[in-house]
């Protein structure tokens, strides 16, 4: 199946999110869609998956027009899209999960896909005892029983470990080579140079031809000009964690060696510095550190003590200073996951907190704003803070002064 997208065109109140788009993906392909958040990536997905309708422009499946009312119209010709979140009933079982909307032809596939894709996985087992990437895994599992032509996947690779990935992609290629159209929307540039066949960049919803990674990181020698803050004030020992003045601890693990639940501990014992500005960033950005109901402007200061009158300024003046094209009264539900982090962190980092938490804070970023923000969290340090930073692996251990590997619940310094 080649999919083609012809002048796409998406506005939201006065931001436009796509301009003028124009993408043909070919069959037995892997193309990767990459860009800054905000690009429009997500945006373009949920236009191919029937979960938005554009304001102009059409698809076109094999050259026929095809207009999309509902992601059931999308799957009905053949597209499945595998969010990086999925939605998956946590309470109904692995296997009452992927029966879900399944015709009898498509239940015969159930077992034959979940053995190749989920060899370790009980079928009997609730999904709540899963962590993200085991739940990846079956709501992938989920989309290809539908045998579809073409399958997206949003960030696919962003909570699996090295081996996990590779399965992931050794899979999806012999998949490709079988005639499957996959699209891959990823921030990864050299994940997508390895094993993708295409690789288009978004700019404010338009297609770039000239793109040029930036580097992930700053040096140690920028890391060396900086500031040094002398640490002689308390530690904090947080379940066998210590945490310092003016340093960053980090600690590294997946979901499954039990970071989700050393996070729900960790928020769970705020009130242990209750004495303190305290800034938390949850991984659950969507649902516990905002929520889609919420205008911006609540979501960026309902909890701060400011104001009322003041409160319009300082959330324009926070949109303004994150970047992100939004106005104050739209809905956190317009907001892609980037955009929320960036929008939060200046939330977090606002009154200049003594300890801030942050899980996850560079999830879902580009490289140019994860350098920024490794950047803001190292000052911050430098500044006197206490940081804890819980991470699956994206944060750069060089920013790190206290390190810890979180692997099958134990805790060891690295």
């Amino acid at each position: 199946m080649t999919l083609e997208l012809s002048d796409i065109c998406l506005r939201y109140s006065k931001k436009i999110v796509l301009d003028n788009l124009s993408l043909t993906f070919e069959g037995g392909q892997i193309h990767a869609l990459l860009g800054e958040n905000g690009a429009g990536k997500s945006t373009t997905a949920n236009i191919i998956c029937g979960e938005l309708t554009p304001d102009k422009g059409e698809l076109l499946l094999d050259g026929k027009p095809v207009i999309f009312r509902s992601p059931k119209d999308a799957i009905q010709h053949g597209i499945c899209y595998v969010h990086q979140r999925p939605l998956l009933a946590d309470y109904i079982t692995v296997k009452e999960n992927l029966l879900l909307g399944l015709n009898k032809e498509q239940k015969e596939r159930l077992l034959p896909q979940a053995k190749k894709w989920l060899p370790e996985v009980k079928l009997n087992s609730f999904v709540k005892d899963y962590g993200a990437d085991t739940r990846f895994f079956i709501a992938l599992t989920s989309a290809l029983i539908k045998s579809p032509s073409l399958l997206i996947l949003d960030e696919p690779s962003a909570l699996l470990d090295d081996a996990q990935r590779t399965f992931l992609f050794e899979n999806l290629r012999s998949l490709a080579k079988d005639g499957m159209n996959i699209i891959i929307i990823t921030h990864n540039y050299d994940e997508a140079q390895k094993y993708c066949d295409t690789i288009d960049f978004l700019e404010d919803g338009r297609l770039v031809k000239d793109y040029a990674p930036l580097e992930h990181t700053l040096s140690v020698e920028e890391l060396n000009k900086q500031k040094q803050v002398a640490s002689d004030s308390e530690d904090f020992n947080i379940m066998g964690i210590t945490v310092q003045k003016g340093k960053i601890t980090l600690v590294r693990g997946l979901a499954e060696d039990g970071l989700d639940e050393l996070e729900k501990k960790l928020i769970g014992t705020r009130q242990q510095w209750s004495d303190k500005k305290l800034g938390i960033i949850p991984t659950d950005r969507k649902f516990t550190g905002s929520n889609p109901n919420l205008t911006i402007e609540q979501m960026l200061t309902a909890a701060l003590e400011i104001p009322e009158n003041q409160k319009p300024d300082i959330a324009l003046q926070m949109i303004k200073n994150s970047g992100v094209n939004i106005e104050p009264f739209e809905k956190c539900s317009c907001l892609s996951g980037g955009m929320l982090q960036k929008l939060m962190l200046e939330r977090e980092f606002y009154d200049n907190p003594d300890f801030l938490i942050l899980c996850n804070p560079l999830q879902g970023l580009d490289v140019e704003t994860c350098k920024k923000i490794c950047l803001r969290i190292y000052n911050a340090a430098q500044n006197g803070a206490y940081i804890l930073i819980l991470s699956y692996g994206a944060f750069p251990v060089e920013y790190s002064n206290i390190k810890y590997r979180l692997s099958n619940g134990q805790l060891e310094a690295m």
